[in-house]
This record gives C-alpha cells, sequence and structure tokens, in this order.
C-alpha cells in the first residue's frame, strides 16, 4: 500500500514538472515572438489594432493618413453590427481622426432615413472588416481587416 501511494505521488510530480516545463517553454517562446511593445503614445490603440490586423504602429499611420486630409472634410467609417471587432476597430479610427468630422455607417443596419443620408464633403473612407466595394481603387491596408481611401481614391461612376 504504501509503495503505491509513493508511486502514485512520484508519477504526478513527475508529469506535472514536465507539464509545466514544456509550457513555460511554449509559453515564452509564444510571448517574445508576438510581443506587444507598451513603449509610446499609442500604445493602448496600437495594441488593439495589431490584435485585429498583425501590422504594428498602425495608429501613427492612420493619423498621418487624416492628416493629409483637409480638417474640413469628413471621413466615413464603414462597420458591421454583427461583428464588435468592426465596430470597435471603427471607434477607434474615428477618435484617430480628430479634428474631421466623422461619420459611422452600419453596412448591416441601413435604415431608409440613413440610406440617403451622407456627408457632404468626405475625404476618406474608412473600411473596417467590410469590403470596399469594386469602384473603390485599392487604398492604404492595414492587414486584411482595415482599409483607408482617400477621396482622391474613389472613381467615381
Amino acid at each position: 500500500m504504501k509503495i503505491s501511494r509513493v508511486a502514485h505521488i512520484s508519477f504526478w510530480s513527475i508529469a506535472l514538472a514536465f507539464f509545466f516545463c514544456l509550457s513555460a517553454l511554449r509559453i515564452s517562446r509564444v510571448a517574445f515572438k508576438n510581443s506587444i511593445h507598451f513603449i509610446g503614445p499609442f500604445h493602448s490603440t496600437d495594441s488593439f489594432f495589431f490584435f485585429d490586423t498583425g501590422r504594428p504602429n498602425s495608429s501613427e499611420r492612420l493619423i498621418e493618413l487624416f492628416g493629409s486630409i483637409p480638417a474640413s472634410e469628413s471621413v466615413v467609417i464603414f462597420t458591421r453590427s454583427d461583428e464588435r471587432r468592426s465596430s470597435f476597430i471603427g471607434m477607434m479610427v474615428a477618435y484617430l481622426a480628430w479634428p474631421h468630422p466623422v461619420e459611422i455607417i452600419d453596412v448591416i443596419d441601413r435604415s431608409p432615413a440613413r440610406a440617403d443620408h451622407h456627408l457632404e464633403t468626405p475625404g476618406a473612407y474608412v473600411f473596417c472588416r467590410v469590403n470596399p466595394p469594386p469602384s473603390c481603387r485599392r487604398g492604404e491596408r492595414f492587414g486584411e481587416t482595415l482599409e483607408v481611401v482617400t477621396a482622391e481614391k474613389v472613381a467615381i461612376k
């Protein structure tokens, strides 16, 4: 009875030690490979953009894009209400688009009252987890989930 108890405790001690050693190695490898750097003025928005798009330093690039547009021109952001990430990323883009007027359009919930409402002079269109229409030329892509098309790149038909 005493030998079986010692064998049982020894087996589980070795199994747990083996599990923790392998897990620690795997976790440390993945953590260093995909680390998110918490340095810089945009560390929180960059972390969220990196998680969604896989592209680092997206916040500064978005601010540069919006800086090339006159402040009087608006930014139209297209999101999907059936996908939480789309709405969240769209709101972060709206935050970074300041001082431009922003309109967030949900492509899923298009009520007739909002269907004809658009800002008068859009300077850029942002597609957050939404495919741009075929009439748009390719804009600045942030991974596969975010695209910014400035007004000069939109083909009007």
